[in-house]
């Protein structure tokens, strides 16, 4: 049987992501849901910033998606990043549905003018979508390193947790419904890693960019943790705080 060339790295990365997994910066949050103290307001901004977030991956895929036509990748790899990018777009959508469900917001417009639900220049969420996007440049196989085997896994970790701790029905399916494709997510970034990175230098960049992407989500979910509790926030502290609240105010 044919040796993968990146197993040894792909195996590396998941048990180095699941480490960090363990304990995330969302902890007070899902201790906010075991507690029952996450209530309506919460909750709101809770999936408002998630949704923030995911209407980026349309920013950062599009960017990712005219460098793979770049590289010679076989069509089962585009074809699993094509569906990377629809469930990315459904989680998107599935937010949104669940604040006008919940009757959070009237119409969608509100959520695009609600502080949690605006795209700042100096915050954690652009930090972290600047991030994936610089990535562009990278070769497919090191990004999708990047992203499926660093953050998507500490991802799938806290909303597990989360998910098991709402009583909500409707933002507890908000959860449970992306286990599935989570997972195949980060199945698909194993699987990539193991085929198609074969050279001490690919994997050393991948090990790099693998931990500057946790980085950076760790600091969104610190920043996530901090809008749903209502504190204040380090950019609003620094000195770009003024320039910070003009943008979501």
């Amino acid at each position: 049987m044919i040796e993968l060339p990146g197993k040894a790295l792909a195996r590396e990365l998941i048990e180095r992501s699941r480490g960090a997994a363990r304990s995330t910066p969302l902890d007070p949050i899902i201790a906010m849901a075991r507690e029952k103290r996450l209530d309506d307001g919460a909750a709101f901004r809770l999936v408002c910033r998630l949704w923030a977030l995911e209407r980026l991956f349309y920013y950062i895929y599009g960017g990712w998606g005219q460098g793979l036509e770049l590289n010679d990748f076989p069509p089962g790899v585009k074809y699993l990043f094509a569906r990377q990018i629809m469930d990315e777009s459904t989680h998107e959508m599935l937010y949104m549905d669940t604040m006008l469900r919940k009757g959070w917001i009237e119409k969608q417009r509100d959520a695009f003018e609600h502080p949690c639900g605006r795209f700042a220049i100096n915050c954690a969420l652009s930090s972290y979508a600047y991030t994936l996007r610089y990535f562009a440049s990278y070769p497919h196989s090191v990004r999708i390193a990047a992203l499926n085997l660093g953050p998507k896994i500490v991802e799938l970790a806290w909303m597990e947790q989360l998910a098991a701790a709402l009583d909500d029905p409707i933002v507890k399916g908000v959860f449970e419904s992306q286990f599935v494709e989570n997972r195949s997510h980060i199945n698909m970034g194993r699987r990539i890693v193991e085929e198609h990175i074969a050279t001490p230098f690919e994997s050393e960049l991948a090990r790099r960019v693998t931990e500057s992407a946790c980085k950076d989500y760790a600091k969104f979910l610190r920043e996530l943790v901090n809008l749903v509790m209502e504190r204040e926030t380090e950019e609003q502290k620094g000195p770009m705080g003024a320039i910070f609240q003009r943008v979501i105010e």
